[in-house]
């Protein structure tokens, strides 16, 4: 699933029981997972976020990511996309 974010959005990403990946396209993102911890993502990063853990992702410039499932290497995402839970945090 491909997702687009204006300067400043959040976005909050379950990762579900299989683990998801956050693959940045376009523009940084700052990533905040469930242990506290913080990492910037540019274009070509991505990172795996771990079963049953959650992560905030915020845009410090307009952005472009994929989020596929952490078995996939984002080729196979259409048929799968509808298992991943992404919420705009306000």
């Amino acid at each position: 699933m491909d997702l687009c974010l204006d300067k400043g959005e959040l976005l909050r990403v379950e990762a579900g029981t299989e683990g998801l990946t956050l693959r940045c396209l376009k523009g940084t993102i700052w990533l905040t997972v469930g242990n506290g911890r913080d990492y910037l993502l540019q274009p070509g990063a991505r990172f795996e976020v771990k079963r049953e853990m959650s992560a905030i992702a915020e845009a410090l410039d307009p952005v472009e990511m994929r989020l596929y499932p952490a078995l996939f290497d984002g080729a196979a995402i259409a048929p799968i996309a509808n298992h991943i839970q992404v919420r705009l945090a306000l």
